[in-house]
C-alpha cells in the first residue's frame, strides 16, 4: 500500500423499512463471531434477520476471477513491486469483479430483504474491497473507478469495522488448522491491517476493538443496532432497556 489516502465513499442512502448492518475486518478480526451473535440476539428480540456475506460464492467460483486473484498473489510473492501495468489490469479487473458481484447481490438479496422490513447482516462489503485493493496498489489508482460505482451501493444502516492487530489475525487464522486457509505472510498483513483502519476512519465505519472478547465487542455493536430509530421502535421496551443488559442478555 502507497502512502495515497483514501476517499471517503458516497454511497446511495436508502428509505427501505429494514436495516443493513455491515461488518469488515481482515481474515480472522471475528467477523463471523460477532455477525452470530448479534441476528441470535435481533431474532430473540423479535426480528427477521438476513445474514449474507461478499463476495458471494459466484464471484467467488468463477474461473476468470480466479485466475487474476491467483496470478496477482503469485506476482506479489515474487517481487514487492511487479510490473506497474500489469498490477493496475490486475485490480482493476479484480475490483470491477468484485463491485459487480456486490451490486448484484444487492439487487438479488438485500434489497428484497430490505424491502420487507428484515435486518440484513452482511459480512464483509465495500469498506473491505476498497481496503483489500488499497492494499495491493496504489488507492488513487482506482479511486475514480470505485467512485463511480459507490453510487450505486446502498450505504448501511450502520457499518462495523473490527480492528486487530497482524499478529492476532495470523494466529486466528492458523488455529483453523485448515491447509486451505493459511495466513498471509506478516509484512502483507501490516500494510493490510493499515489500510483497514484507514478506510474505516475515512468512511466513518464504527471501529470495534477485535483484539476484545466477542462479548465485549458484542455489547458495542448491539448498542449501535439498538439505537437506529426503524429497530428501536420495533423493539420496544427491549430497545430503551439495552443499556441495563435486556437485549444482550438475549
Amino acid at each position: 500500500m502507497s502512502n495515497a489516502v483514501f476517499e471517503a465513499l458516497e454511497l446511495k442512502p436508502h428509505a427501505y423499512p429494514g436495516v443493513l448492518v455491515t461488518l469488515c475486518g481482515v481474515d480472522g478480526a471475528g467477523k463471523s463471531s460477532l455477525m452470530k451473535k448479534l441476528e441470535s440476539a435481533c431474532t430473540h428480540a423479535g426480528l427477521n434477520c438476513v445474514t449474507t456475506f461478499t463476495p458471494t460464492s459466484r464471484i467467488r467460483k468463477d474461473a476468470l476471477f480466479r485466475e487474476m486473484v491467483d496470478s496477482h498473489w503469485h506476482t506479489f510473492k515474487a517481487s514487492s513491486e511487479p510490473d506497474a501495468s500489469v498490477r493496475r489490469v490486475d485490480m482493476l479487473g479484480i475490483l470491477l469483479s468484485i463491485m459487480g458481484d456486490l451490486v448484484q447481490h444487492l439487487t438479488d438479496t438485500v434489497i428484497p430483504a430490505l424491502g420487507r422490513g428484515d435486518v440484513v447482516f452482511c459480512d464483509r462489503y465495500v469498506f473491505t474491497s476498497q481496503a483489500e485493493i488499497g492494499t495491493r496498489s496504489d488507492p488513487a489508482a482506482t479511486a475514480p473507478v470505485l467512485r463511480s460505482i459507490a453510487g450505486h451501493v446502498l450505504r448501511p444502516d450502520v457499518a462495523f469495522g473490527l480492528n486487530v492487530s497482524g499478529a492476532t489475525s495470523h494466529r486466528r487464522v492458523r488455529s483453523r488448522n485448515d491447509v486451505n486457509d493459511q495466513p498471509p505472510p506478516m509484512s502483507f498483513l501490516t500494510r493490510q491491517v493499515a489500510a483497514y483502519r484507514a478506510v474505516f476512519d475515512v468512511n466513518g465505519v464504527v471501529a470495534l476493538d477485535g483484539e476484545r472478547s466477542i462479548d465485549e465487542t458484542y455489547r458495542a455493536a448491539i448498542s449501535r443496532i439498538a439505537a437506529i430509530e426503524r429497530v428501536a421502535g420495533r423493539l420496544g421496551p427491549i430497545a430503551a432497556e439495552h443499556a441495563a443488559g435486556t437485549l444482550a442478555a438475549c
